[in-house]
């Protein structure tokens, strides 16, 4: 395949336009096509992506130049069309994420000429959300004189059901619980010890206990149990309380995880696909399945983890970095979604639906490390989920009856949040 062939294969349904035209804006670099050379499913892409990698590491590749263009002319015909996948309007009403303008319409910036091509140029290759390098290449279009290809009207925003609290929140809400069971129960246990205290000797003065060598010897014994007993109930209580802040605060994490892929695939799907979360199963297993992905190209279970520190998935195997060595993870996050997985594929069977079930695990940590080798199980990291999403519709599409009837028994199980969005 020759350069300009590359040139002309088409990116990911996420950005499906030309590689080339992505590559000049700057939205592809080496490390977007090295993904791609790794992880595309379409075969045609990979190839093209390796082209473009090998070309643009030559010393004679020159990128193609997003400074200040002269600004056109009345009458200059328009040069490019120019295809974003987002409109005008949408464009225009996305806000400004970076300094002094942030939180700012970027089409009242451009309107003021407050953001400049260079700016718009930087959005495209540095900010965070799609939506953002969408919107500045709409609007570098417009200010070029350049024709823009609005989309035709969506599906309607990602479809999200929920069955309620997850297994996080109901974990959160147990532990404190039992925190509050001991705190409570070593006050009372001190209250009830200091009743009992002056109980026992309503009316006895100090000074006529002290007054003979075994009361002396008493007083003693008696003191330092009561230092040797308060410092034993306050470290069991301080550690207790300790260990379940700390798993407090590992649900809550991963609680956060769960938002964070959720908002991303709400930035990056449409009305054609649903998401059911914390879907909890009929059967012994209470624990439920942080998300299912129901689209028109398949179906996924995901497993959604928000872990810190240092971790690699070699095959099926994952470990975490601690003192220098490492160590093997309990609980394997690949066999966790491929379980998942197959717990779903039986939960359709039994209504005579035969749909195979694919495994993700989503790595929702941007600060965590993890390296990746040969995994058993799709691993989608946050930064590149949005790519992997655009991935998914190189699958061969399932039956519209068939993927209704797996919707309508997944919202079984499932009870409908207020503030999510369904039909």
């Amino acid at each position: 395949m020759s350069v300009e062939e590359a040139r002309s294969v088409l990116w990911l349904r996420n950005n499906h336009r030309p590689l080339g035209e992505l590559l000049d804006e700057g939205f592809l670099n080496e490390a977007r096509l090295a993904w791609a050379v790794e992880k595309a499913y379409d075969p045609k892409l990979k190839q093209a992506a390796a082209v473009l990698l090998d070309w643009v590491k030559q010393p004679s590749y020159l990128p193609q130049p997003r400074g200040p263009v002269a600004s056109p002319q009345p009458g200059d015909e328009p040069r490019q069309t120019i295809n974003a996948a987002i409109t005008i309007e949408q464009a225009r009403a996305t806000p400004w994420p970076f300094k002094p303008f942030k939180g700012q319409s970027m089409g009242e910036l451009v309107d003021t000429w407050q953001l400049t091509l260079k700016d718009l140029g930087y959005a495209v290759e540095n900010a965070w959300y799609d939506q953002v390098r969408r919107a500045a290449i709409v609007l570098t279009a417009l200010r070029l004189n350049q024709v823009v290809q609005e989309p035709a009207p969506p599906a309607g925003p990602l479809k999200v059901v929920s069955s309620g609290r997850s297994y996080a929140e109901r974990r959160q809400f147990s532990l404190m619980l039992v925190q509050g069971i001991i705190l409570g129960a070593v006050l009372s246990l001190l209250v009830f010890l200091f009743v009992q205290s002056v109980k026992s000797h309503p009316s006895r003065p100090l000074t006529e206990a002290l007054a003979s060598p075994t009361g002396v010897v008493a007083f003693v014994i008696v003191i330092g149990l009561a230092i040797g007993g308060g410092w034993l109930i306050n470290r069991f209580v301080r550690l207790s309380v300790e260990r379940l802040d700390r798993e407090i605060e590992s649900y809550r994490k991963g609680q956060e995880g769960e938002e964070r892929v959720v908002e991303v695939m709400r930035q990056n799907l449409d009305g054609n696909c649903t998401v059911f979360r914390n879907v909890t199963l009929p059967g012994r297993s209470k624990a439920d399945i942080d998300a299912v992905l129901v689209g028109p190209t398949g179906i996924w279970a995901l497993e959604i983890k928000n872990l810190s520190g240092v971790y690699r998935n070699i095959g099926e195997r994952w470990e975490f970095r601690t003192g220098g060595e490492w160590k093997t993870l309990k609980r394997s996050p690949s066999r966790q979604a491929t379980d998942n997985a197959a717990r779903l594929g039986r939960f359709f069977e039994a209504d005579g639906i035969k749909q195979w079930v694919r495994p993700a695990v989503v790595w929702a940590n941007r600060e965590g490390a993890l390296t990746v080798q040969n995994p058993a199980v799709a691993v989608w990291e946050i930064d590149r989920l949005p790519e992997e999403l655009g991935n998914l519709w190189q699958h061969k599409p399932i039956e519209e009856t068939r993927r209704v009837r797996i919707i309508e028994k997944l919202t079984t199980p499932c009870q409908q949040r207020p503030d999510e969005e369904t039909e």
